[in-house]
């Protein structure tokens, strides 16, 4: 075996001195990408310590909280123009659908405006996945509206500000595990439900109806009561809108014939990118024209279409959160601005944190995520946000594509993208007045259809069907009872499953009579194994006695016992008398893939060997250390062997237990 010390080692995980010791007394492990490399321990320590000064370096730990340090060294000109580019197209993006969005949660169109510029500067500093672009999205202007409706923008901010708060502490605590348990299904389920949601929302406002509403419930009734005041001029101009964005997103996924020649293969190349580019700024052409056939319509009195009317011109003053503010006459504290927004301050972060990841890890190609970064990452973007009053904002996955596709190279195009906004804020906001509602409500419906997941239905029945279960209970209950307690019941039901595969731990059992060695049952536990199927495995391995491999007349072997290969049956009172063949019941349990045990699970296990102690003999073989020293504190002499020793043992059984073969000792050890 060779002992080696290595000082720069990508992707290193060394162990600690009590595992390297269940790897070998002497020896220990450093598991790298493709490779092992065995240190001996006092170079273990010593790498750990080097490991250590690398992540405590100053510099080091300054360029893994700002990965801006690390990759501007190489920034150059036609990187900048790169992300200059996908900056200016995700702009295109994001301005209509921030105002857009920002009517979904119920706030006036510039706080959409608001919330688009202060993450791209932060996440372009501190974020790691160039494609993500932090901004209002449909979900979270959804739950923001959920949480705020009925109060003032005030409450969205301090939303935006607790949930960030909140967001950084879960990074820095290193809990984004906690995501985990919430599955695919249910975040597909969620999803999709709330996208039928916001679609639903926005056809009042595709119809020209005026009517207050918060649940899809409540929406649809109110569309069944209010439709004979559907406008028709909007309807058309909305249903329009759909019809052309539907067309120009289209035109981006056209593929051209590559002619022979070169100069039809630039034109072809050239006409290729200008329909691309047609195609992702669909958003701001239709919101344009809309605009301009609002204007040239518009009469003073009574205006044919509902506008976006006055938008609050000029840049927001950074300034804290207000800690208490007035709704109506009455002034309402923070406690009580907190306790309004009751679960949406850890909904809306859990949400927002679920979005990011997924969108990272979907651009990731390949490259080690930094999870715990993204999620600090955004948890500043809400809270710097916040001062400029911000609502909660997180990634979007349709922009990052965008993004993508523009063939962005660094998060530096947040930077871009934040300068365009703030322009926009500083002089087309009195433009924004003669925006029709029924074309913000056509953008919004076309940008949340594709977050309807149908084909995961398909994927769950041909892998795993009991996941459809918490898919269609998330779905069924946020359309019913709100997005929000959806979620909470969702994640219920995914508990729920998890206990309930908990109760019924893997189990490989396996009757073994081949006329060599003695008949015997062979388990073979899988995993961990917890308090939820303690008493389902003891059951059924008790119900293995009663199986009719087994015969009646039963004599007992006490013990089993080795010293180095030396293996020897330790006899009752010095003298067995078999008078038949498979005559003692033994149970084998291989326990090379058991790496867990809790309390009562131990328990339940002194219980099973006391059942089958009466009447027969349990073998436990190649037991890891940890398992062991858990089984003899409950366990009386267990019998412990390696699976080499496993076949003499049971070869000694079986001579022993033929007709012909008779112990009568007056010693009580037989050699094996």
């Amino acid at each position: 075996m060779v002992t080696g010390r290595i000082l720069m080692v990508n992707k290193l995980r060394v162990l600690s001195d009590a595992d390297a010791m269940q790897v070998s007394p002497r020896y220990a492990v450093a598991q790298c990408a493709s490779f092992v490399v065995i240190f001996a321990p006092a170079q273990v320590r010593e790498l750990q310590s080097e490991t250590m000064l690398k992540f405590t370096h100053p510099l080091r730990l300054v360029g893994r909280v700002f990965p801006i340090v690390r990759w501007s060294r190489n920034y150059n000109l036609r990187t900048g123009i790169g992300d200059l580019i996908a900056g200016i197209t995700i702009a295109l993006t994001l301005i209509p659908q921030s105002i857009a969005y920002a009517s979904l949660a119920g706030l006036e169109p510039q706080f959409g405006l608001y919330a688009s510029f202060a993450g791209g500067f932060v996440y372009a500093i501190m974020g790691t996945c160039p494609q993500i672009n932090i901004g209002p999205t449909a979900l979270l202007s959804l739950l923001t509206f959920t949480y705020t409706s009925g109060t003032n923008p005030d409450f969205a901010v301090l939303l935006c500000f607790m949930g960030g708060i909140v967001t950084l502490v879960a990074g820095i605590a290193q809990l984004g595990f906690l995501v985990d348990f919430v599955s695919l299904p249910v975040v597909s389920g969620f999803t999709s439900a709330a996208a039928i949601t916001i679609a639903s929302s926005q056809i009042k406002g595709l119809l020209g109806l005026r009517f207050e509403a918060e649940t899809f419930k409540t929406t649809w009734e109110g569309v069944f009561h209010h439709i004979g005041d559907t406008r028709m001029q909007d309807t058309l101009l909305g249903l329009a809108c759909c019809v052309v964005l539907m067309g120009m997103k289209a035109m981006k996924d056209i593929r051209l014939k590559q002619p022979l020649d070169d100069k039809g293969r630039r034109s072809a190349l050239i006409i290729q990118r200008t329909l691309w580019f047609v195609g992702v700024s669909r958003n701001a052409v239709v919101v344009v024209i809309a605009a301009v056939l609002a204007f040239l319509v518009h009469e003073d009195k009574r205006d044919p279409l509902i506008l976006t009317g006055s938008i609050t011109p000029g840049l927001p003053i950074p300034h804290l959160p207000s800690f208490h503010s007035t709704v109506g006459n009455t002034t309402v504290p923070l406690g009580d601005m907190l306790a309004h927004l009751g679960s949406g301050l850890i909904v809306v972060p859990v949400v927002g944190i679920i979005s990011n990841v997924a969108i990272a890890k979907a651009f990731s190609k390949g490259k080690t995520l930094d999870a715990t970064q993204e999620i600090v990452s955004l948890g500043i973007c809400n809270i710097v946000g916040a001062f400029f009053k911000s609502y909660p904002v997180n990634g979007s996955f349709t922009r990052s594509a965008v993004s993508d596709a523009s063939g962005v190279k660094t998060p530096a195009a947040g930077f871009y993208t934040g300068v365009i906004v703030l322009l926009t804020l500083a002089l087309l906001t009195p433009y924004f007045y003669f925006i029709p509602r029924a074309a913000l409500a056509a953008v919004i419906m076309c940008a949340v259809l594709h977050m309807v997941d149908l084909a995961i239905i398909k994927k769950l029945w041909a892998t795993s069907r009991l996941d459809l279960i918490p898919l269609a209970g998330t779905f069924v209950c946020c359309l019913a009872l709100g997005i929000e307690i959806g979620l909470v019941c969702g994640v219920g039901i995914d508990i729920l499953l998890l206990l309930y595969y908990h109760s019924r731990p893997p189990l490989e059992v396996q009757f073994i009579d081949d006329g060599t060695i003695t008949p015997h049952y062979a388990v073979r536990p899988i995993g961990g194994f917890h308090f939820a199927g303690a008493e389902r495995f003891r059951a059924r391995l008790v119900s293995l006695k009663k199986e009719k491999h087994f015969p009646s007349n039963v004599h007992t072997v006490e013990s089993v016992t080795s010293v180095a290969n030396d293996m020897r049956i330790t006899v009752p009172n010095g003298s067995i008398n078999f008078v038949g063949r498979g005559s003692t019941k033994v149970l084998v349990i291989h326990c090379d893939a058991l790496c867990r045990m809790d309390y009562t699970f131990i328990e339940s296990i002194k219980m099973l060997i006391s059942d089958w102690s009466h009447d027969g003999c349990v073998i436990w073989c190649d037991v890891k250390p940890k398992i062991k020293d858990q089984l003899n504190s409950v366990l009386n002499d267990p019998i412990y062997c390696n699976y080499d020793q496993l076949g003499t043992i049971l070869s000694s059984f079986f001579a022993m237990e033929s007709p012909q073969y008779v112990i009568n000792n007056s010693c009580s050890d037989t050699p094996l």
